[in-house]
């Protein structure tokens, strides 16, 4: 019984899926290839830089793989460092910045075939 092209393997290179920039940065939505993950790549050398405060309808795993992270998860701020592997549930406001020095280097994966972010107002 042949496989389902969904249960093909896809392959794509730094060049196809990150932006040529240092730090690198990318995403990837699983729509196209009908898998239920977006990837992104978020990396910054500007301490106290980092995506602000937002929320999805979907869980969110995030792998620390270079530097310092302050996160904030609901009413929770904790430091994540290199290695370090956080899950943020569904519909829980959440942030985190770089607490350097040096660069935040971060693997996010929002379970979910395409990226849907709310942006929450700052303080």
């Amino acid at each position: 019984m042949p496989i389902p092209s969904r249960f093909q393997p896809v392959h794509l290179s730094a060049e196809q899926w990150l932006n040529q920039s240092d730090p690198p940065r990318g995403v990837q939505e699983g729509k196209p290839f009908g898998t239920n993950c977006v990837v992104i790549r978020y990396s910054t050398d500007v301490v106290g830089e980092g995506p602000k405060l937002h929320v999805h309808p979907y869980d969110e795993l995030f792998h620390i793989v270079q530097g310092r992270a302050e996160f904030t998860v609901g009413e929770e701020t904790f430091v994540a460092e290199e290695g370090a592997l956080v899950i943020g549930p569904a519909n829980l406001p959440h942030a985190y910045k770089n607490l350097g020095p040096g660069r935040l280097d971060s693997v996010d994966i929002h379970l979910n075939d395409e990226w849907i972010q709310y942006d929450l107002p700052s303080d």
